[in-house]
């Protein structure tokens, strides 16, 4: 089932005008002539077809394709301006202009100061406090990491690196959760798991380094709907599609086409030979991928097998061949790629690990994105995902105890605390 040729012009309508009212005079001079060039293109569109010189098929086609540029030049926009405003403070004004109503708990969410000098002490703190800081702001401090990371020694120009974290940035989305800031969020937690372990010793500076950088990617362009919805989406208007981690390919595609449009910002040149190209972009892919919470009891099912082995493992004439064969060794390639996917997954999820009141900021900020993605369910006649919609905070309350109940307490039931118990002597 297609949209009509009416739902396509009523959209059409709204998104230019949505443009022209809200944005035409913050905008640079160029972007508002391509808003007067959209206005002129629909006109054009909409004569034709009503004079009989277009198609029902053609329009169609053509709207569907007009549709799609104007919501991306949009989100662009959006994302330009918004540049030097926090995500918190740019979804509240976002979602004012557009009508949506906030969940309650939005109104909870509790501010602290901002600290006028971040230093790495700062960055090592598991309860830093990210939503007072502007997306410009962010993109300073992800330079700063870079720079304790020592990531110079990869002769990457700095001025090259911070073009691409701003480019980067300008492909979030001003959405309540899935934004720079929770980008950011878990790229400060990868680092301060770093610097406090023993990883650093068991990864190489390379593989830490494009870590950290997947992670700043592990959510690009991220519309705040999930993979369900996606699929249904598709279903709903016979879009072929792979049903398979459709938002973390999505990720990646919009990294590598970041650098594909930009070429002066393709950091994989300065690297010396090619099998740091390739393990560097494997990093990427991997670590994005591994984000995909459709996997993750596999994910975690694979680690737990591997723990056990690594534990169960003792040097000696005599071996067990199938503890040889799953240890986690850093002699291993494959091993550390493994060991950084879990660490990004981990920290993509990290948000109860925090201080309560972080916690419950994340989480109030992750009700709206959920509330928000059963409107657009119900505007697109799909089933609407139930346990989305809030309802009150009891069951607000209860949603969080059950998802830390699932994604936490089987980890600390299996042998993954005897990992970290022993790290220090098995790594």
């Amino acid at each position: 089932m297609h949209k009509s040729a009416t739902e396509y012009l009523g959209q059409i309508d709204y998104q230019i005008q949505f443009l022209h009212q809200y944005y035409n005079t913050q905008l640079l001079p160029k972007d508002a002539l391509t808003i007067a060039k959209f206005q002129r293109v629909y006109k054009y569109i909409d004569e034709s077809y009503r004079n009989g010189f277009m198609s029902e098929d053609e329009l169609f086609n053509v709207y569907g394709y007009f549709l799609s540029t104007i919501k991306k030049f949009k989100r662009n926009a959006e994302n330009r301006l918004y540049y030097n405003t926090s995500d918190y403070q740019a979804t509240i004004e976002k979602l004012g202009r557009m009508n949506i109503r906030l969940v309650p708990i939005y109104h909870e969410l509790v501010l602290v100061e901002r600290n006028p000098s971040i230093k790495m002490e700062d960055f090592l703190d598991v309860d830093f406090p990210h939503h007072i800081y502007t997306k410009q702001e962010l993109v300073q401090f992800s330079l700063q990491i870079f720079d304790f990371l020592n990531f110079q020694q990869f002769k990457i120009p700095q001025n090259i690196l911070e073009q691409l974290l701003q480019e980067m940035a300008y492909n979030y989305n001003v959405i309540p959760y899935h934004n720079f800031t929770h980008a950011f969020q878990l790229v400060q937690l990868l680092f301060s798991c770093f610097k406090k372990s023993k990883l650093k010793e068991f990864v190489n500076d390379l593989e830490i380094v494009f870590a950290i950088l997947a992670g700043l990617a592990h959510d690009l362009n991220h519309k705040g709907v999930n993979n369900a919805y996606k699929i249904k989406k598709s279903k709903k208007y016979n879009i072929l599609t792979s049903e398979t981690a459709v938002l973390e390919n999505m990720h990646c595609a919009t990294f590598f086409n970041i650098i594909t449009l930009n070429r002066n910002l393709d950091i994989f040149s300065y690297l010396t030979n090619e099998d740091q190209k390739v393990q560097a972009k494997r990093l990427i892919i991997t670590c994005i991928l591994a984000t995909d919470m459709g996997k993750h009891f596999k994910l975690l099912g694979k680690f737990q097998k591997r723990v056990e082995s690594t534990v169960k493992f003792q040097p000696s004439e005599v071996q067990d061949e199938l503890a040889e064969f799953q240890r986690l060794s850093s002699e291993k390639n494959d091993d550390r790629q493994f060991i950084l996917n879990i660490m990004v997954h981990a920290c993509d999820i990290s948000n109860p690990c925090m201080g309560f009141q972080n916690y419950m900021n994340w989480s109030y900020l992750l009700s709206q994105e959920f509330m928000d993605q059963t409107i657009k369910e119900a505007n697109i006649g799909v089933d609407v995902t139930g346990f989305l919609v809030y309802k009150d905070k009891p069951t607000f309350y209860g949603g969080q105890i059950g998802f830390s109940s699932i994604l936490y307490q089987q980890p600390r039931k299996s042998g993954v605390p005897t990992l970290v118990n022993n790290w220090n002597s098995i790594f």
